[in-house]
């Protein structure tokens, strides 16, 4: 009787810490896949561009970018903390705004689904840019399909965005200031994945716009 007693406690012994096991995995996964969510929020997150073969010629795509240097923002009248933080940036005469827009058009034959972008701003930003960050692009989240080209509907493109900020280079050494003007034009590098297929490019020849 004793024996079997025993034997029966160790079977509950074992049973537990097997299930505790598991319930940890199930734990540890979880978070994992929650972290891997929340934080991972585009394709690359590192201001170090992939070492890939870039062109600047695209088979799949027209791009056009623009972008615009101490450009006004239009901030909502939200009473965020974030709307509160742009407006005393913009207000306080101590930044310089810093835009980019990407247009991506399709001008292939064929629809490209699940499209993921990014875009690489030049190294030399690095210092200057008040985030630190010089990467952008579209949410790894977010279902994107490019149709074909037609007149009817311009779902056959999108617009990839980003507002930065500069220290106010109307106030600082003119060097520096040439210095960011030379990095910001220098070319972008431009990575586009679609269920079958991957672009890298090197654009050039920006509309740059200064305000």
């Amino acid at each position: 009787m004793v024996g079997g007693d025993f034997i029966k406690i160790k079977r509950i012994i074992i049973f537990g810490f097997i299930t505790a096991v598991v319930l940890s995995l199930f734990i540890y996964y979880d978070y994992y896949g929650y972290k891997k969510s929340h934080f991972q929020i585009y394709l690359y997150q590192t201001n170090d561009a992939p070492d890939l073969n870039y062109t600047t010629k695209s088979k799949h795509f027209k791009i056009n970018t623009t972008i615009e240097i101490g450009k006004k923002l239009q901030i909502s009248n939200n009473n965020s903390t974030i709307t509160r933080n742009l407006k005393d940036m913009q207000d306080s005469n101590e930044f310089t705004s810093l835009n980019y827009t990407v247009r991506v058009e399709n001008i292939s034959k064929k629809k490209l689904n699940n499209i993921k972008i990014v875009a690489f701003l030049d190294k030399g930003l690095e210092p200057y840019i008040v985030s630190g960050l010089l990467y952008f692009g579209t949410p790894i989240q977010q279902k994107i399909d490019l149709n074909v080209p037609n007149t009817k509907k311009k779902d056959n493109c999108i617009d990839v965005s980003r507002s930065a900020w500069l220290p106010n280079i109307s106030q600082i050494d003119a060097d520096e200031r040439q210095k960011i003007l030379d990095s910001i034009k220098k070319p972008i590098k431009l990575i586009i994945k679609w269920d079958d297929g991957e672009e890298d490019l090197l654009l050039q020849n920006f509309d740059i716009k200064m305000y």
